[in-house]
């Protein structure tokens, strides 16, 4: 499904998320699908379903506190979705139909979850991802500032550290950026020009 989702391909995505739903325990992993599958439905613009998967997530998470999946316990990484991981793809979801508060909402609630673990543990590139994804769903809801004090430290990652997926996600800001309200904005139009910058593996500097 992830694969599919990647390939623009939400429909493929959505006929496996079909054939996996029976098979899937109860709890973590059916969690995880439907969480995917709100990305799908993101990518098809159809809101309603997307609302409606997000909402029998929250019975599997329920579920998912009182039966830990083996195959997250045993080996973690890429096979772990707690809910952090979980808030943080709805974010994803709520962001790709445009709706900001949403969006928002759920980035938040994803770094505050990563915030809970010990500093060893927290994924470099899931949080400074969802601190991305938290700046354009500020710019979305017209809040230029709220957006600046998102991407913060972000600006100054390594260029080592600017992996696809950030990138990715920062090419959406730049594009918020270059759009209406912001064309005559004098700080939104700086901030504009650290993203470009650091896109380009330039060196950035905050703005005061």
């Amino acid at each position: 499904m992830t694969l599919a989702n990647w390939r623009n391909e939400p429909d493929a995505a959505l006929a496996y998320f079909a054939k996996a739903m029976p098979l899937a325990p109860d709890g973590e992993p059916k969690l995880r699908l439907r969480h995917i599958a709100s990305r799908s439905y993101a990518l098809l613009g159809n809101s309603p379903s997307l609302k409606e998967a997000l909402q029998a997530a929250r019975e599997d998470r329920d579920l998912a506190a009182k039966r830990p999946d083996d195959l997250s316990v045993s080996f973690g990484g890429e096979f772990a979705f707690g809910s952090a991981r979980a808030a943080a793809c709805a974010a994803a979801a709520w962001l790709e139909i445009g709706d900001g508060v949403e969006a928002a909402k759920c980035a938040q609630e994803a770094l505050n979850a990563y915030n809970q673990l010990p500093p060893a543990r927290r994924p470099y590139s899931q949080i400074n991802g969802i601190k991305i994804d938290l700046a354009a769903a500020h710019l979305g809801m017209g809040d230029r500032d709220g957006a600046i004090q998102a991407l913060g430290n972000v600006l100054t990652l390594p260029t080592e550290k600017r992996n696809t997926s950030l990138t990715g996600r920062m090419r959406r800001v730049g594009h918020l950026l270059s759009g209406s309200p912001w064309a005559h904005d004098h700080d939104a139009r700086q901030l504009a020009e650290q993203v470009s910058g650091w896109l380009t593996k330039k060196s950035t500097v905050l703005i005061n």
